[in-house]
């Protein structure tokens, strides 16, 4: 798989992933709800104007987002910078009814921070089907071969 194919799945398999780790450099990771924007090449978070990441990403800080998910298919370590983002209709974009339980008064809350995660390379897996991997692990067993259950490669942004 080439190194666009790859960034391709990523963006079609992330879509379907609720909830990763984000952290910016010298924090914990914190589970965190995104929303994709493969045309905006970033990954949308809300949070807090206190919470770690809205500091950090005031702070224009270096990031990783990590991402787990066998329903997806996609297993991926993400490497970017976080920033702020003050545009109203970036915001109108990515609101959802699930954001909105986290603030009060909604997306009018003055708490509420817009958070730009803008990818730069990530080390990506990207399984196949449950049943393709189970018969490449069976025949490779029988065979005596090694399984390949998917596709595994480093992409640049």
């Amino acid at each position: 798989m080439t190194d666009t194919d790859l960034k391709a799945t990523f963006w079609d398999r992330v879509e379907n992933v609720n909830v990763g780790m984000l952290s910016a450099q010298g924090t914990d990771p914190r589970p965190m709800a995104h929303h994709t924007r493969r045309d905006d090449n970033a990954l949308w978070f809300l949070t807090a104007v206190n919470t770690d990441i809205g500091k950090d990403a005031a702070a224009g800080k270096s990031a990783r987002f990590q991402v787990c998910s066998g329903d997806a298919k996609i297993y991926a370590v993400v490497d970017g910078s976080l920033s702020i983002e003050t545009d109203r209709a970036k915001l109108e974009d990515i609101w959802s009814p699930v954001d909105a339980a986290w603030f009060e008064d909604g997306k009018d809350d003055p708490d509420v921070r817009l958070v730009r995660f803008t990818p730069s390379e990530a080390e990506v897996w990207a399984s196949d089907s449950t049943a393709k991997a189970l018969y490449d692990m069976a025949t490779s067993a029988l065979g005596g071969d090694t399984a390949n259950p998917g596709t595994h490669g480093k992409i640049s942004f």
